[in-house]
């Protein structure tokens, strides 16, 4: 790795993000190497990079022809051909459709789809072969392993290390689905301890294989080591495997306990928390920098406070499970980032002169404000009862706004249904628990190095205690509970609501 390390060392960052460039561990390559290209005589490797896989290949099997794409020049100059194989300095989603290979092995682009210039062309290129039509928030890393299915042989196999966000998230459900529509899922290879597949990432990631022989089942392996690696040359069923037949797979469902080989607790009185309340995103400006400010900014800018929201930037400026008035008059005084641009009427002068210095420095012209009319109009959300954290390391978090301020993306919102919202009280004690949680938790996608990260449909699919079934004097022990966690918050109040809670789903 020590070319991959000068080449990371010498590279601006915003150019390795850009490109979406990891790099994948010797090892890992030699067995995707040695599963994928075994009888093959083409080879495919759609993201060339720093040429690992063509290396790998020429290595094991040297009398393979060996093809690739690579779009960034800059790569290839650093590393070059080194396994002489015939590479095209293009965007692969943009290149033939009609080449089959009996091998593909690929590390595709870790990055978002939003970031990419030319994504309408290519969501119209994949959707004119495909008949698919994709969202334009779809992972880049999707859209190259959709392109190579259609280009595996008829004897063809693929091997992609690639994130495993997809599996547990509602836009890898049509990938899913082909997977298993078409037999294709041969092996999903889960890796414990992520921070040992790339050494300039941490990121969640497993090795998937396909093939088109006739299969009935697939196997999930989940390894503690990468050394692991070296007993599955055949991937025969073994204590690392999970045996899963196609059946009981379901393209819109999570498969994080197939990943984990979780087993599943039985709870009782269980619902969807779709049937009390919905969670939607926070507030997402599109230029944080620009359209949030603190007190000392504002009166900088001298903005008035008819062109602001009191809106809580940092899910860290919060600390408490209760956030109130007092707390966010702390938060203003200390100078934090409390206040975002809310322009609903025509701007006074001042306003208009820090529009004029918006447009100056281009936030007109990014993704979210281009988007909007006009530009530095701010999305109208109502005001949350709670919030819950969209990425947590240690428990999600959830806070009981009595402040009545709003919250960016770095909390979701929860809106309690009119027919609940006297219980709204309660549903934030439940959440609070430990049970709820691991309920709850179910739902998460994990990113790497312990984060995990919950979209609003996470929740919304989620289950949860059917708190209608609480008995009236439970209810009124949880309602004190809460009135004197309002006043000061002690570990033991959770603790006695879990209790509560508890006796109603075990």
């Amino acid at each position: 790795m020590d070319n991959e390390i000068e080449y990371t060392n010498q590279t601006d960052s915003r150019h390795l993000k850009a490109y979406g460039q990891f790099f994948t561990r010797s090892e890992v390559a030699e067995f995707m190497c040695l599963w994928a290209c075994k009888d093959a005589k083409t080879v495919l490797d759609p993201a060339v990079g720093n040429s690992i896989f063509l290396k790998e290949t020429r290595k094991h099997f040297p009398d393979c022809s060996l093809f690739g794409y690579e779009i960034d020049p800059a790569i290839l100059a650093f590393f070059g051909n080194p396994a002489n194989g015939q590479i095209s300095n293009t965007d692969y989603l943009l290149g033939d459709w009609e080449g089959r290979y009996d091998a593909i092995l690929c590390n595709p682009p870790y990055n978002r789809f939003q970031s990419v210039t030319n994504r309408d062309a290519i969501l119209k290129s994949i959707c004119d072969h495909t008949g698919v039509r994709y969202s334009s928030y779809t992972n880049l890393y999707i859209l190259f392993l959709l392109k190579s299915i259609y280009q595996m042989s008829e004897h063809g196999r693929l091997a992609y290390i690639i994130p495993t966000e997809f599996l547990n998230s509602r836009y890898g459900t049509p990938i899913k689905k082909k997977l298993l529509d078409e037999h294709l899922l041969r092996a999903v290879i889960h890796f414990e301890h992520d921070d040992e597949l790339f050494f300039n990432a941490t990121t969640t990631c497993c090795i998937l294989l396909l093939d088109r022989k006739p299969k009935d089942h697939t196997l999930f392996y989940h390894l503690s080591s990468v050394s692991e690696l070296k007993t599955l040359t055949a991937l025969e069923e073994s204590e690392l495997s999970l045996r899963v037949s196609y059946q009981a797979l379901h393209p819109e469902e999570k498969w994080r306990s197939y990943l984990y080989h979780e087993k599943q607790k039985s709870y009782t009185n269980l619902t969807e928390l779709s049937c009390f309340c919905r969670v939607s995103r926070g507030i997402a400006t599109g230029a944080n920098d620009f359209f949030c400010m603190s007190e000392s900014g504002r009166r900088r800018e001298q903005i008035p406070d008819s062109a602001l929201m009191r809106c809580i930037c940092r899910s860290a400026d919060v600390r408490k499970p209760v956030f109130k008035e007092e707390d966010f008059t702390r938060l203003a005084k200390a100078d934090k980032t409390v206040y975002v641009l809310d322009i609903t009427k025509e701007p006074v002068n001042e306003v208009k002169e820090y529009i004029l210095k918006g447009e100056a420095a281009g936030i007109h012209q990014k993704y979210l404000p281009a988007r909007r009319h006009p530009w530095y109009a701010m999305e109208q959300r109502p005001v949350a009862p709670i919030w819950v954290s969209s990425a947590c390391r240690n428990g999600i978090k959830f806070v009981r706004n009595l402040a009545n301020v709003h919250t960016l993306t770095t909390f979701h919102s929860v809106y309690v249904h009119k027919a609940y919202e006297k219980d709204t009280n309660v549903l934030f004690c439940y959440f609070l628990t430990p049970i709820a949680q691991e309920i709850l938790r179910a739902n998460r996608k994990e990113l790497g190095n312990g984060l995990e990260k919950f979209q609003p449909g996470d929740f919304n699919q989620a289950k949860m205690l059917d708190i209608t079934v609480l008995q009236d004097d439970d209810y009124d022990l949880i309602s004190r509970i809460y009135k004197k966690m309002t006043d000061y918050f002690e570990a033991e109040q959770i603790r006695q609501l879990n209790c509560i809670f508890s006796k109603y789903m075990i």
